[in-house]
């Protein structure tokens, strides 16, 4: 259900000044490996000491205290790694939980189409969950909650460990678009129009069926999962990925939370200095540690 608080002047600000001098480019067609190029050079923190290959994948151990182990697989619509942004917040919620965090970047596309990212993830995290003795916790947002969820339904398929919990940020599980808030949302999100998620899944499927459950989690049957936390923006074009998703994971035993933020812009939770933010660090924390 929606937050009854109403948007923040800060998140109102954030919101106004995307809308303003980012929007335009998100959605236009441009190459992403060059806009790849860009943002790196961008980058400050990067992965502490030398990342764990995982066959194909990268994991970057992040903190190392605790026994519980927060793997953070960062989305960037299939074709751009996870960053600085997505360092800090795993090292808030880790830090604010109490657990060991890691960063966990998987191939990207247009270079490596479907399927090398879902396999990437799916073959990673069936690794990590054999290894780790405690409890593990895979959190996700956008393009990864489709690799994530996807690769959650294989292992149980195919009877491996899944993870103790899960927590979905703005997450994509529909590369097919069929939910009501791509026309509903498409102007009133701050960020992204459907245009920008049809060239990332484009990009990234180079012509593969989207609504194949490898691809959309949204359109595999209704799977029992672990308890899941997702949290979403009230206006994004991606609200229905959360609530349809949702809503079939509940109908087949899932103990589902669902936050929906008023106006809150994709993956809010990245944003430093947002109260709503700060707010979802401490529901995630409170989460992943209740008994």
């Amino acid at each position: 259900m929606p937050n009854d608080v109403i948007p923040s002047p800060e998140m109102n600000a954030y919101n106004a000044e995307v809308r303003q001098t980012r929007r335009a480019l998100l959605n236009s067609d441009y190459n992403p490996v060059e806009m790849r190029q860009m943002l790196a050079s961008f980058e400050a923190l990067g992965p502490e000491g030398t990342p764990r290959k995982l066959g194909n994948s990268e994991l970057e151990l992040r903190r190392a205290e605790g026994a519980a182990f927060l793997v953070y697989v960062p989305g960037g619509g299939f074709c751009f790694p996870g960053g600085d942004v997505h360092r800090a917040l795993l090292d808030r919620i880790s830090t604010k939980a109490g657990t060991r965090g890691a960063l966990l970047q998987h191939r990207l596309a247009p270079e490596n189409a479907f399927p090398a990212a879902h396999e990437d993830v799916y073959k990673a995290l069936r690794t990590i969950l054999a290894e780790e003795s405690g409890p593990v916790f895979v959190l996700c947002d956008s393009s990864a909650g489709a690799l994530v969820l996807c690769a959650c339904a294989k292992l149980k398929r195919e009877g491996h460990r899944l993870p103790d919990k899960l927590v979905g940020l703005s997450v994509l599980t529909d590369l097919a678009m069929t939910g009501h808030s791509y026309v509903a949302n498409a102007e009133a999100d701050p960020m992204f129009g459907p245009q920008a998620v049809i060239h990332k899944v484009f990009h990234y499927l180079q012509g593969a069926n989207p609504a194949q459950p490898a691809a959309s989690p949204y359109w595999d049957e209704p799977m029992e999962l672990p308890d899941t936390l997702f949290i979403v923006g009230s206006t994004e074009v991606m609200r229905d990925d959360t609530l349809r998703f949702a809503g079939k994971a509940e109908s087949a035993g899932t103990k589902v939370t669902i936050k929906v933020y008023e106006e809150a812009p994709h993956v809010f939770a990245l944003l430093v200095g947002i109260p709503e933010a700060e707010e979802v660090v401490g529901q995630i924390a409170a989460f992943l540690t209740e008994v």
